[in-house]
């Protein structure tokens, strides 16, 4: 394949070094427009989701509020409930409220059955809280 009649299309194709300049500039400033003119569209396309956003959070608010209002006015008093769990005895200086709390987390966690039983409640023995033992076991567990 002979390629020299292409020659003179190539040379006549040249630019002089200020078209090339002009050239060059047109692409930057058309490439400096894009990037703007997107980044600009994302910014407003996200502080219209913000703004919907909000919107929802603030009707789910005030609907809450609404039914919060709604059943203060309208509900009646409620019974005090009576537990079927047997009054535990205070071991070690437990306070009877702690041993009310502790009886009321086993009753919600396991209902008013008799397979969930509360033997007897005492003061730990000291040492770490749980927390210090969780970070223990956490700083010195192998990788």
């Amino acid at each position: 394949m002979n390629f020299s009649n292409l020659m003179p299309l190539l040379h006549t194709a040249e630019l002089s070094l200020a078209e090339k300049g002009i050239s060059s500039a047109k692409v930057i400033l058309t490439g400096f427009v894009v990037v703007f003119a997107v980044l600009i569209l994302l910014i407003l396309i996200i502080n219209l989701y913000s703004f919907i956003v909000s919107k929802a959070l603030n009707n789910d608010k005030n609907k809450k509020k609404q039914k919060i209002v709604e059943t203060k006015n309208t509900s009646p008093v409620p019974k005090p409930v009576t537990s079927k769990i047997p009054a535990q005895k205070v071991d070690d200086g437990v306070s009877e409220e702690v041993v009310a709390v502790i009886s009321a987390a086993v009753a919600s966690m396991y209902g008013y059955s008799e397979k969930a039983k509360i033997k007897s409640i005492k003061k730990s023995s000291g040492g770490r809280s749980a927390w210090a033992n969780a970070g223990v076991l956490e700083n010195t567990r192998p990788f």
